[in-house]
């Protein structure tokens, strides 16, 4: 099976390169960075794989993002044009302020390949109704949403997931032809509309990928603020993953 991690940085500080550096994976996979060169120029990272992206290129492309700049809310485009641009398999997306307090390939190993979209704190609109980004979400210029929105809408938080190539090529088609909106509500939104089965890495979770799974984060480990230092880290819970952990 041909698959990909894909590490996303805007930053080349020394910590973060020895952080992709131990990412350590199953026989056969392939790792590269992924590299926002509005930010950090490619040169940076010496001889790693090392892909660049530009904002203004996503955008020529065709995708709408609902900012000027890749954040807040479009860094999933550079990881859809690139997977589908490559034919991988499976893609997984890590930021490169998410820290696993274990082996990478430990963590890898425990997930199979049932879910199109595998990410953490799924949720439908009813149980967070107040969040912030639902209404970023439009269909294409001209249309309307084909089904109620937003109460059919899903929330995930995405500084680590993975995507099928099937999801990525319905994505792709979807933004490619005026969907936008914050990653956070999109993917898992059109993805479960179009049939897909999208999945949460909690065991908690109603979205749980299988009864035999092992919880891998809380709300107190993924979150959006406050911040971790890298000090924190000698306080970390084994097997867990954290964000953001700051270099």
């Amino acid at each position: 099976m041909n698959i990909c991690v894909l590490f996303l940085t805007h930053e080349s500080k020394p910590s973060i390169m020895q952080h992709f550096d131990s990412i350590t994976l199953p026989a056969g996979w392939s790792k590269h960075l992924l590299v926002d060169e509005d930010s950090c120029a490619v040169s940076d990272f010496g001889n790693r794989n090392v892909i660049g992206f530009r904002h203004d290129n996503l955008v020529k492309l065709g995708y709408r993002p609902i900012a000027a700049t890749i954040v807040p809310g479009s860094a999933h485009f550079p990881v859809i044009e690139f997977a589908y641009t490559h034919q991988y398999d499976y893609v997984w997306a890590i930021e490169f302020d998410v820290h696993w307090t274990a082996n990478w390939l430990d963590f890898f190993n425990q997930f199979d390949h049932h879910a199109d979209f595998l990410t953490t704190q799924l949720r439908r609109f009813d149980s967070d109704p107040e969040w912030v980004w639902w209404d970023s979400m439009q269909s294409p210029p001209g249309t309307l949403f084909p089904w109620h929105h937003p109460h059919a809408s899903l929330a995930s938080f995405n500084p680590i997931y993975r995507l099928s190539s099937a999801a990525v090529a319905a994505l792709r088609r979807r933004f490619l032809w005026g969907w936008t909106g914050h990653n956070e509500v999109t993917i898992a939104t059109l993805l479960e509309q179009d049939g897909f089965i999208v999945a949460d890495m909690d065991s908690e979770s109603e979205f749980k990928r299988g009864p035999h799974c092992k919880r891998v984060y809380s709300l107190d480990t993924m979150r959006w603020r406050p911040e971790f230092s890298l000090q924190d880290v000698s306080t970390f819970q084994p097997n867990q993953l954290y964000h953001p952990v700051k270099h």
